[in-house]
């Protein structure tokens, strides 16, 4: 569920619910570019488990 700020336009929720009925039209043709996705990141899906499992902790104390 997702629920906008009080501080968005009515532009800015049209073209998010626009960009929304896109994303399902393409998920009724093929379902597995929801499974596959991001497409357009550095990185794909992070390894939540493997995360939290070996932690790799840093500050800068500069």
């Amino acid at each position: 569920m997702i629920e906008p700020t009080e501080t968005e336009n009515k532009e800015t929720l049209d073209m998010f619910i626009k960009a929304m009925k896109q994303i399902a039209k393409e998920s009724d043709k093929n379902p597995e570019i929801l499974k596959s996705a991001p497409h357009k990141t550095p990185i794909k899906r992070l390894d939540e488990v493997k995360a939290a499992r070996d932690l790799i902790l840093k500050y800068n104390f500069d």
